[in-house]
């Protein structure tokens, strides 16, 4: 009986992928409504009519544009990692440090928590998530599907969450304006590469992963 049973939900959802590609349906993540797709503008944004969840926003950028915002803001992630965030100078003496400076000092002080805490929201997570946002647009700019696409649009959908260069950002100018009455503190190339890399992440992490699918679904076709 339990096997008749997964055969029979094993048929259903394959006849409901079917009929999503054949009739261009929408499922709403929330209340499981089903709707047909409509076309879309620019901008526009669907919003489901039973429990108001939001079930796509129209593309303003193509593939192309966003592969090249993508790639600048990996730019902007070396030179925000290479380069000094922040110059300090207080009673003649004059320091510089760079992200994973500030990591070390704090892992040093007996905060590895915080320490490791920094390294994966501010450097492992955006990093990853750039790099599986440049390996599927990429591909799809050249017409084809990315050899794993799922995995990486699931990569995608996680480091969305978790990837907080704007908490940094907000973090550092808090301390710098704290620290103004007793230091003199000017920005770094680094800091103005975070703010850059802040901008163009929020840029990342708005793609309608609708969107990449349903343009994966026509190179397959």
């Amino acid at each position: 009986m339990r096997n008749e049973a997964k055969c029979k939900t094993a048929t259903h959802g394959a006849r409901l992928l079917e009929s999503s590609r054949q009739y261009a349906l929408m499922v709403c993540d929330h209340c499981d409504a089903v709707y047909r797709k409509p076309s879309l503008r620019p901008g526009q944004l669907l919003r489901c009519c039973r429990c108001g969840t939001q079930l796509e926003r129209a593309q303003r950028l193509e593939v192309g544009s966003m592969l090249a915002f993508t790639l600048t803001g990996l730019m902007a992630f070396v030179l925000a990692n290479v380069y000094p965030i922040a110059h300090i100078q207080m009673r003649g003496a004059t320091d510089a440090s760079t992200l994973w400076g500030i990591i070390i000092v704090n892992w040093n002080d007996g905060l590895e928590s915080v320490a490791i805490l920094i390294a994966l929201c501010l450097f492992f997570f955006p990093l990853v998530e750039l790099l599986a946002a440049s390996y599927v647009l990429s591909a799809l700019t050249l017409r084809l599907r990315a050899v794993g696409f799922a995995a990486a649009m699931r990569v995608l959908r996680f480091t969305r969450d978790w990837s907080m260069p704007e908490v940094f950002m907000l973090g550092i100018f808090v301390a710098m304006v704290k620290l103004a009455g007793l230091a003199r503190v000017a920005p770094g190339i680094g800091l103005w590469a975070f703010a850059i890399l802040t901008g163009l992440i929020t840029l990342v992490a708005s793609l309608d992963h609708r969107y990449l699918w349903d343009i994966a679904a026509e190179v397959d076709e």
